[in-house]
């Protein structure tokens, strides 16, 4: 049983963890977390303000608070970023990149504004209902699980090894983050996204035709119920959307998907999974509060066994799942028979 002490200093630590979600947003919005992984061997506070064009005073200030936090070294007078921070708070290309995380939790923080009403009345704020800058937040955190799919997932299975001309379908492609990691990844792939959301859909036609690919990548607004594309594509891909599925047509979905594979084809479910029970809170709360806060958009994680009985009823063999560290999001692999 914790004491008193115990269970404030768990307050304490959350409320840290506010305002530490903040200055990192500053650092990345600011340049400064860059600046540092540009001098890997340190700079003096002095030398970063006047390279920075930034008051003196306040970039100390940012540098011990960031040595406070453990995101900074310190050695004599020089700062730099501590082990393995470059790649998570500066380079917004890594595979591990978390940067955009800080600036996209202030934007959607504006959801708790709408949640006492909706508390009282039972409705949701839909995805699409969000604002421009959320829509696009979206996509930013999630350019990481896109290359991670391209680099780490898929060379890792046998049925692509060797060949750069996949035929691909991401179902809920967003703005094409996972297209365009594809697209570079299997340079003679034809790709073909769907989505409901408008914005998104136009921009992803946009970074298509601005990274030279907009001959064979193509996203459209569709909804990923109403596909009939049987039997065309060798991967069909749904990252981080089936938790974002009505219950009503997750079926109809996942039937579709099963579909527009060819026999032997792969589909690929990246997701976030809920834990099994309730005791399993515990050990996963960033699973729930990502669960409580989409609730009210009017969203479902799904435990792992329950992503494996409706991918199985739509008549696909799941071969595999897994949850890579650091346990954000689960992988299930499925095939079509045949």
């Amino acid at each position: 049983m914790p004491d008193r002490v115990t269970q404030m200093r768990k307050l304490v630590d959350y409320f840290l963890g506010y305002n530490a979600t903040r200055y990192i947003a500053l650092g990345v919005e600011t340049g400064l977390f860059r600046a540092l992984a540009a001098t890997p061997d340190g700079v003096t506070a002095a030398d970063l303000a006047a390279a920075q064009g930034l008051d003196a005073e306040y970039t100390r200030h940012f540098l011990q608070t960031g040595y406070a936090l453990e995101l900074l070294d310190l050695d004599g007078d020089r700062w730099r970023l501590a082990e393995h921070m470059a790649p998570l708070l500066a380079r917004p290309e890594h595979n591990s990149y978390l940067g955009s995380l800080a600036g996209f939790h202030h934007i959607s923080g504006r959801d708790f504004e709408r949640m006492p009403a909706l508390l009282k009345s039972g409705g949701t704020y839909t995805f699409q209902q969000h604002e421009a800058d959320f829509i696009a937040g979206v996509a930013q955190v999630t350019a990481g699980i896109a290359g991670f799919v391209a680099a780490n997932i898929l060379p890792g299975l046998p049925e692509f090894a060797g060949r750069d001309d996949l035929k691909v379908l991401d179902l809920g492609c967003g703005m094409g983050g996972t297209l365009l990691a594809l697209a570079r990844a299997y340079p003679k792939a034809e790709l073909l996204g769907v989505d409901v959301e408008p914005r998104s859909v136009e921009r992803a036609n946009a970074r298509f035709a601005e990274a030279g690919v907009g001959a064979r990548v193509k996203a459209q607004l569709a909804a990923a119920e109403g596909m009939d594309l049987d039997a065309r594509f060798d991967l069909v891909t749904l990252i981080q959307v089936l938790h974002e599925t009505l219950p009503a047509v997750r079926a109809d979905i996942l039937a579709g998907a099963a579909r527009a594979l060819k026999p032997g084809g792969v589909l690929l479910v990246v997701d976030e999974p809920y834990p099994e029970t309730v005791a399993g809170l515990r050990d996963a709360p960033s699973c729930a509060m990502t669960q409580f806060i989409e609730r009210f958009w009017g969203n479902e994680l799904l435990p792992l066994t329950q992503q494996k009985a409706l991918i199985e009823a739509a008549g696909l063999r799941v071969d595999a799942q897994s949850v890579p560290p650091p346990g954000l999001v689960s992988v299930t692999i499925a095939r079509r028979p045949g």
